[in-house]
């Protein structure tokens, strides 16, 4: 299969290369002596790279701190199940799935990756393998701020910074989801994305402080919570300096 490795923690991205690599083999995953339990096959249709991953100290050892390289980076994915491994349960070969491979283990920037079954979740067939693909870490992101460490509850407010950005606009819509009040700040070019898009109750601007600047407009909807009937009704701009 074709993928892209890494061999050099000091080369950064000038350093990853397309090559080929091995196919994962079905045979001995479906092996009770040959995989890890509970692996899958996943044949990538899309994939995510996160910037920084390079300087991860799991990009370059295993749990045993032992070298892996040639490593191949990417954890988010999207994509088909070809194979099942030994002991798989909850995923069918054909099955559309997207999610996160192990931070120690061959990543998605490849044809084919193994992955924990417990990392996947069905695709639904109406979302492209693009979108399933970036919205695996930016969602758990989200959601493990949200509601594991903020402890979020209906009715409570919630400042989102960068709303109109990844992580930023799934906190709006996780947090309108569950019944917040949610105030997003972004660039005024940014803003209207972050207010359409992401469902904000207020949006400020962050060009220049608010207070002094007559181009800052904070929109406002009304605060009571998303009912499982519609959206709440947008109430019209008003603008202050």
């Amino acid at each position: 299969m074709k993928a892209i490795v890494v061999t050099d923690p000091a080369a950064g991205t000038a350093g990853m290369k397309l090559t080929q690599r091995p196919d994962p083999d079905a045979a001995r995953l479906a092996s009770l002596s040959g995989a890890s339990y509970g692996d899958v096959i996943v044949e990538v249709h899309a994939s995510g790279f996160t910037g920084n991953e390079l300087e991860w100290p799991s990009t370059w050892t295993d749990r045993l701190g032992c070298d892996r390289t040639p490593s191949i980076p990417g954890h988010e994915l999207a994509g088909v199940v070809t194979a099942l491994g030994y002991g798989t349960t909850g995923l069918s070969v054909g099955q559309r799935v997207f999610g996160l491979t192990d931070w120690t283990r061959d990543g998605t920037l490849a044809e084919y990756v193994v992955v924990e079954a417990r990392n996947l979740a069905p695709l639904p067939g109406d979302v492209d393998f693009t979108v399933g693909a970036g919205i695996a870490m930016t969602g758990l992101t989200a959601w493990q701020g949200l509601f594991e460490h903020g402890r979020l509850r209906a009715g409570q407010s919630v400042l989102v910074h960068g709303a109109a950005g990844a992580v930023g606009s799934m906190v709006v819509q996780l947090a309108r989801e569950a019944g917040a009040y949610v105030i997003g700040t972004g660039r005024t070019d940014h803003r209207q994305t972050a207010l359409t898009s992401a469902r904000t109750c207020s949006s400020i601007s962050t060009t220049m402080p608010w207070k002094t600047s007559a181009g800052s407009t904070w929109f406002s909807m009304s605060s009571e919570a998303r009912s499982r009937s519609g959206p709440p009704a947008w109430s019209e701009p008003e603008e202050h300096w």
